[in-house]
This record gives C-alpha cells, structure tokens and sequence, in this order.
C-alpha cells in the first residue's frame, strides 16, 4: 500500500483517481491547488505524487519547483497529468523529480501499471 497525494485543480478528477487508487489498496490524499500540496507534503511524506500541470494562481511546474527547493519531494516519487502531449519536462528542468506524466484522458489500466512501475 502507497501513500499517495494527487494534486488538481478539478474536484471531478480527484474523485476519479481517489476512487481508482484507494480501490487499488492505496491512502489517498488530495490538494486542490499548488498551494495546499505544499501545506500537505509539510506534514505527510508521500510515496507518490500525481501532479496536474494545469492549475490557477501557481501551476504544477512552479508547486513541483517549491516542493524541490524544500526538499520534500525526498523519496517520492512524481507521476505528472497533463491534457498537453510530450509537456517537455527537460525545459522545465524538473526531469530529475518527475518519473512519468500521462496524458488526460487516461486508460484506468494504463495508469495503474506506470504507477506500479514506477513504485518498484
């Protein structure tokens, strides 16, 4: 079982993968917006983080650049959702914290495969 945070700005997609993950075995926690995941990795340490890039005030590149800088992304691993194709993580500069990215809409089975993969 993993501990989980997934971080979007739309309560509908938090509902989904909640459903999905905690169906899987895993805690699941939740931020709706850059902000609050920096609140929530201050006072949990995640095995996994689900980052969607698009989100108001701060976007998920500058909450994962926060979270890099205050070191909590120690032994977590990052699975980005994103709606863009190929979000071109090197440009960003982040390719060393993010471990995969899936594009919405996602495959159930798709997700749940990268995300145990990358929990190995």
């Amino acid at each position: 079982m993993a501990k989980i945070l997934v971080v979007d700005d739309e309560p509908e997609m938090i509902d989904i993968l909640k459903l999905i993950l905690e169906d899987a075995g895993h805690k699941v926690y939740s931020a709706n917006n850059g902000q609050e995941c920096l609140n929530t990795a201050e006072k949990e340490k995640f095995d996994l983080i689900f980052m969607d890039i698009r989100m108001p005030r701060m976007d998920g590149w500058e909450t994962l650049r926060r979270l890099k800088e205050k070191k909590l992304l120690k032994g977590s691993k990052v699975i980005v959702l994103t709606v863009e194709k190929g979000p071109g993580v090197e440009i960003f500069g982040l390719q060393d914290i993010v471990d995969d990215y899936i594009t919405k809409p996602f495959d159930k089975d798709v997700l749940l495969k990268n995300m145990r993969n990358i929990l190995r």
